[in-house]
């Protein structure tokens, strides 16, 4: 298994062009998960997608950020094959990548996706060191958010992810960000594995955590032991 960092970025704020000029800095790369519209916030317009593109991914979230799970198949469809084709007529590609708004799931948004055309799906699921699960799921190690401790415990629980449970508690690097990355990085060159680091523009802003995500790239840029991928090239697609 080769050893991976690739990054992924939900929502498609405007902020996300910050995003993207340190992705460029560090020369790290990034998949864009970017809805039409978004009632909860401001998104780019097309032109702007446009320009993120030139050296990024652009993945799928539904044309309006909803929660699929809570969706009737007709209107599931519409969310996600709408997406699908709006996409490709913007970039003039076949979009490959899929990030579930609020992370919600099952089998049958699973199906929806592989019909619409996306390849891949990522979900939210923290923590894990694995590049991608069954039916091409990618999993997520860091969130550029300040969680709680009792947050990642319920998480992984939740999910039975128990050995993922007891490598964070081995770490000794508690909630801290950079500690944690140090400390993930660390274990893939030891055993391999994918660093898969992700966040919404928007939640950095307004938390404030731009030096930390910046911090976070010196940390994970140069490194000539990784693989720097986008989140498509994770599963070789």
């Amino acid at each position: 298994m080769p050893k991976i960092i690739t990054t992924s970025w939900d929502d498609g704020h405007p902020k996300d062009f910050l995003i993207n000029e340190l992705l460029d800095k560090y020369n790290l790369k990034g998949t864009f998960y970017i809805p039409r519209t978004n009632p909860e916030n401001e998104v780019m317009n097309e032109v702007q997608i446009q320009l993120i593109a030139k050296n990024n991914e652009i993945g799928g979230h539904t044309l309006n950020h909803v929660n699929l799970t809570d969706l009737n198949s007709k209107d599931m469809d519409t969310e996600v094959l709408g997406c699908y084709h709006w996409q490709k007529g913007m970039l003039g590609i076949d979009p490959v990548s899929f990030c579930f708004p609020r992370g919600a799931y099952n089998a049958e948004v699973i199906n929806c996706i592989s019909r619409a055309g996306f390849k891949i799906a990522r979900t939210t699921e923290l923590l894990s060191v694995l590049p991608y699960t069954h039916n091409n799921l990618l999993a997520t190690t860091i969130q550029v958010y300040e969680h709680k401790s009792i947050t990642y415990y319920k998480h992984l629980i939740k999910r039975s992810r128990f050995n993922n449970l007891l490598w964070w508690m081995q770490s000794a690097s508690g909630t801290d960000l950079l500690k944690m990355t140090d400390y993930y990085i660390t274990r893939i060159i030891k055993h391999d594995g994918c660093f898969h680091l992700w966040g919404h523009s928007w939640e950095i802003e307004k938390y404030r955590l731009w030096n930390k995500l910046e911090l976070i790239f010196k940390h994970i840029s140069g490194l000539n032991e990784f693989n720097y991928f986008w989140n498509r090239e994770v599963v070789g697609v």
